[in-house]
C-alpha cells in the first residue's frame, strides 16, 4: 500500500510534450525505445583514485580538463571509460566520478546493475531519483572530484554528461565555471520529473551548450525541447547567442554513445550503423569544444576549418589609376575589337561612372565581351601603353559573365583611356 500511494502522489513527465502527464505512471530517465546496459570491453588506460570519499577513473594530463558524468550505469558502464581515454589521447585531462549509491549492487559498484530494465521497471527509479540520486545529494561529490582537478593543474575545463549526466551538470555549472557542456542523448527532462522547471533550470546555465538528442521525438526519442526551436535550447540561445550547438540523430537511441552495441547490433540499429554515429558524435563535441577554446583543432584529430572566401569589394572605373592593381569591377560591355588574328584584342567597357579599355589575350575573355553584355571583373591590373591606361586581364585576374546583368549604362563620356599620363622624373 505504500508503495502504491508513492506511485499514486507521483507525476510522469512526458518526454516530447515536456509536461507532467498520468500521475501513478513510471517514471524514468531514459525515453522508451533507449537502449539498455552494455557491458564494459574495453582495456583501461586510466587509474582509480578518491578525493573525500568520492572515487573517480582518471586519464589523460594537462592544463585542460574534462568532467565527464556518466549515465545511470555509472562510471563503468558501456564505453564510458572508452569514451574518456579517447579524449585524453585528444589532449584533455579526463575525469570520471563515482556518484551514485549502488542499486540491487549496481555496475561495479555504481548506479543501476546490468540486468535493470529501465523500460519494464520505470517504477523503481522515481525512489531512487528523488531520494540519493538526487543532484543535491550528487552534486557535492561532484565538486568534490572538480577540487582534485584543480589541485592537478586543470585550469580550464569542460563538460559531458551522458543521459543522467546531463541534468547533474545544469545543477553543477551553478556553482563551476566551464568553457562549455555537451550532451550527448541528455536528460535534462529529470528537472521536471523532481517538480522542478526545466526552462528555470536553463536560465542558470554559465556556459554555452551542445545537445545531440537521439530519435524522432513523436516516436520514442528524445523530446524536442534540445531541438532549435525546442524550450531549453531557445533559453540557452538568449544567453549565449549563436554558440550553442543543437544536432539530432534521427536513427540512433537513446543512449548510443556508451551504451549501443556495435558489435552485434540492435533492432534500433546495426553495429556499423552505432559505430559511425558514436564516431560522429565525438567529433562533434570536439569540434564545439575547439571553438570555446578547450582543445586544439589538429590535437582533435578535425579537418582545417573550412576557407572562408570574402565577398570582393567592386570599385568604381573613374578611380582607376596608372598604378592600379587588384582591380574588382562590374561592368557593361561598350565594344570588342579584333587587334592581331585570334592572339589580341581590345574591349571597351564600362559603368555609371566611366568608360576604360582593355587588352585582352584570351579568346574566351574576348566571347565575354560582346557589346551589351554584363561581366565581372576581379584581380585585374593596369598596363601603360605609351602613356595611356589599358586594363589586362593575367593569370591571376578573372573576366567572367556577371552572374544577373547590371542595371546602368556606361558613361562614355568619361573615358579613362583617353587621358594621357606622362613619367614623372
Amino acid at each position: 500500500q505504500a508503495q502504491g500511494r508513492r506511485q499514486r502522489g507521483r507525476t510522469r513527465y512526458d518526454h516530447s510534450k515536456r509536461v507532467r502527464v498520468d500521475p501513478g505512471a513510471d517514471m524514468s530517465c531514459c525515453p522508451p525505445g533507449a537502449h539498455g546496459y552494455l557491458a564494459a570491453d574495453h582495456a583501461d588506460e586510466g587509474s582509480v583514485r578518491s578525493i573525500d570519499g568520492v572515487s573517480f577513473y582518471q586519464v589523460g594530463s594537462g592544463p585542460n580538463g574534462l568532467l565527464l558524468v556518466p549515465d545511470v550505469w555509472g562510471w563503468n558502464g558501456g564505453r564510458t571509460r572508452a569514451v574518456a581515454d579517447d579524449f585524453a589521447k585528444k589532449g584533455l585531462s579526463v575525469w570520471v566520478p563515482k556518484l551514485l549509491p549502488p542499486y540491487q549492487g549496481g555496475t561495479d559498484g555504481d548506479g543501476l546493475p546490468p540486468d535493470f530494465n529501465i523500460k519494464e521497471r520505470g517504477s523503481e527509479f522515481g525512489p531512487l531519483i528523488t531520494g540519493d540520486w538526487h543532484q543535491e545529494k550528487v552534486v557535492p561529490k561532484v565538486v568534490a572530484v572538480v577540487k582534485a582537478m584543480k589541485s592537478a593543474g586543470v585550469k580550464k575545463m569542460g563538460f559531458v554528461g551522458l543521459c543522467y549526466g546531463a541534468w547533474i551538470g545544469f545543477h553543477l555549472n551553478k556553482q563551476v565555471d566551464f568553457v562549455g557542456c555537451a550532451s550527448p542523448h541528455p536528460s535534462v527532462h529529470i528537472e521536471g520529473m523532481v517538480g522542478g522547471d526545466v526552462a528555470a533550470l536553463g536560465k542558470t546555465a554559465k556556459c554555452p551548450w551542445a545537445f545531440f538528442p537521439a530519435g524522432n521525438p513523436d516516436d520514442g526519442g528524445d523530446g524536442t525541447m534540445y531541438d532549435a526551436e525546442g524550450e531549453l535550447f531557445k533559453v540557452l540561445e538568449e544567453k549565449f547567442a549563436g554558440k550553442n550547438v543543437t544536432k539530432r540523430y534521427p536513427t540512433m537511441s537513446h543512449g548510443w554513445v556508451p551504451r549501443g552495441d556495435i558489435k552485434n547490433g540492435l533492432p534500433t540499429g546495426e553495429g556499423e550503423e552505432v559505430q559511425k554515429a558514436v564516431t560522429e558524435c565525438l567529433m562533434d563535441i570536439c569540434e564545439f569544444f575547439v571553438k570555446r577554446g578547450l582543445m586544439r583543432r589538429d590535437k582533435a584529430g578535425l579537418p582545417p576549418p573550412p576557407i572562408k572566401l570574402k565577398k570582393p569589394k567592386f570599385g568604381k572605373v573613374k578611380s582607376i589609376m596608372p598604378d592600379a592593381k587588384g582591380l574588382n569591377l562590374m561592368l557593361k560591355v561598350v565594344k570588342c575589337e579584333e587587334t592581331e588574328s585570334g592572339k589580341a584584342w581590345e574591349a571597351v567597357l564600362g559603368d555609371d561612372t566611366g568608360i576604360v579599355t582593355f587588352s585582352l589575350r584570351n579568346a574566351e575573355h574576348a566571347a565575354s565581351c560582346k557589346a551589351g553584355a554584363s561581366v565581372r571583373v576581379q584581380n585585374a591590373r593596369v598596363v601603360m601603353v605609351k602613356g595611356y591606361i589599358r586594363v589586362v586581364i593575367d593569370k591571376w585576374a578573372v573576366l567572367k559573365p556577371a552572374d544577373e546583368p547590371v542595371d546602368f549604362e556606361p558613361k562614355a563620356d568619361k573615358d579613362v583611356s583617353a587621358q594621357e599620363y606622362e613619367l614623372a622624373h
